[in-house]
């Protein structure tokens, strides 16, 4: 278990955990899946793992498919031979089709997926539908300080302070509207709802939005960084997968359901910057690698 969002949930749950090393939970083979989930037979099964290279899967549509749709219909049918929980992971990249969007979708809006890994993530959440029992998270921008002395570089946040290091000036997008999340505050939101027996599809990201060009901003301000943020637009930094320039999600159904929404996402960014503080401090400089 490798990723930050599952690795923070097995933190979180302690002892209670069964974290699946890759040899055994390999999306490629969801038989070999099935067949551990089964063996185990644990009372939930969260689905953390799937194909995130949202340009390349533009190259590669059939393979995507196979692990972010193919591989969970697979577990479902798994889940419903023991009786357990399907929780799975999906994303705000469902949305952004309607380009004169401006207010935060609820979990009722009509998808509208603009590339292959929305397709397939929305395709994914149908087939973790046909387990009784599932529960089926959107969330956004995923970020974590993760824990002192690995290797870092697969979120926006570590690519930013990493570029900060060897660049004064740095053009970031600021036309794309969204929540980046932060993972201890979002593992924590998928638990309280599994715990609480919560079924169906919620939103679980911080609370309010920004663009990356402001989140860059605001990470640079807490970490003193005197690198620089120029705004651009999505047409000025073009990629091989279509972004939506408006995927804010509405969290009032998480709200009514825990009683209280997700911090703001500043708040989440704040504990970040103070986590790599601490991580600096406690074991000398953090190494990254380039987000690809």
């Amino acid at each position: 278990m490798t990723g930050q969002l599952g690795s923070e949930i097995c933190r979180m749950l302690g002892p209670i955990a069964v974290p699946l090393p890759r040899r055994v939970a390999d999306l490629n083979q969801p038989s070999v899946v099935a067949t551990a989930i089964e063996q185990l037979r644990p009372d939930a099964v969260i689905n953390c793992a799937g194909w995130t290279a949202v340009d390349d899967a533009e190259a590669a549509p059939t393979e995507c498919h196979a692990i972010n749709t193919l591989a969970v219909g697979e577990i479902a049918k798994a889940c419903n031979n023991i009786d357990a929980t399907l929780v799975q992971m999906s994303t705000d990249y469902v949305f952004g089709a309607d380009k004169n969007r401006s207010n935060p979708f609820s979990e009722t809006d009509t998808p509208g997926p603009l590339s292959v890994y929305g397709f397939s993530k929305l395709a994914g959440e149908e087939a973790a539908t046909t387990a009784n029992r599932h529960l089926v998270i959107r969330t956004s921008g995923l970020y974590s300080a993760g824990e002192a002395g690995i290797v870092r570089g697969r979120n926006f946040a570590d690519t930013m302070l990493s570029l900060a290091n060897d660049h004064d000036v740095l053009r970031v997008v600021g036309d794309q509207q969204c929540t980046p999340s932060y993972v201890p505050h979002v593992a924590k939101g998928v638990l309280e709802l599994l715990m609480l027996g919560r079924r169906g599809i919620f939103h679980v990201v911080n609370n309010n939005s920004t663009t990356w060009h402001g989140f860059a901003t605001e990470l640079f301000r807490l970490s003193e960084k005197t690198t620089s943020v120029t705004e651009i637009t999505t047409d000025e930094y073009p990629t091989a997968a279509e972004r939506p320039l408006y995927s804010v999600l509405a969290t009032k159904k998480f709200g009514s359901a825990t009683g209280s929404p997700l911090p703001d996402w500043k708040v989440g960014l704040s504990e970040y910057a103070q986590a790599l503080k601490t991580q600096e401090v406690g074991s000398g400089e953090i190494k990254c690698t380039q987000y690809s």
